[in-house]
């Protein structure tokens, strides 16, 4: 409901929802929770997948991966000075910093494996 335009019209307009019923069609799925009928769009257009009319497609892990590096390249990578600065990075794919001080934690056991 919170990303339908029919419960939550501001945030369903910002992910290109504008069906009733696009908020549960277009949630979050794949490795970077792709979510929104806009994100399903450009992705399926530049993978070459039918991601929009078929979106459950981005949870196969096959196309979860190929989804996360485009996401990545075209909507995180652009806007990201620090690639050690956990906060700027979380911030393109997830707004809101939902689970950011886990992340923290995360990128400091990443960095001390690759050591």
């Amino acid at each position: 409901k919170k990303y339908d335009p029919k419960f939550a019209p501001k945030t369903a307009k910002i992910l290109g929802n504008t069906e009733a019923g696009d908020g549960e069609r277009y949630k979050g799925r794949g490795f970077i929770q792709l979510t929104g009928r806009d994100n399903y769009r450009r992705a399926g257009e530049a993978l070459r997948l039918p991601l929009e009319a078929n979106p459950e497609m981005a949870a196969r892990p096959d196309v979860a991966a190929v989804v996360a590096v485009w996401y990545w390249q075209n909507r995180v990578a652009n806007k990201v000075k620090n690639f050690a600065n956990t906060k700027q990075v979380t911030r393109p794919i997830n707004p809101a910093l939902k689970g950011l001080e886990q992340r923290k934690e995360k990128f400091k056991q990443y960095q001390t494996a690759m050591r």
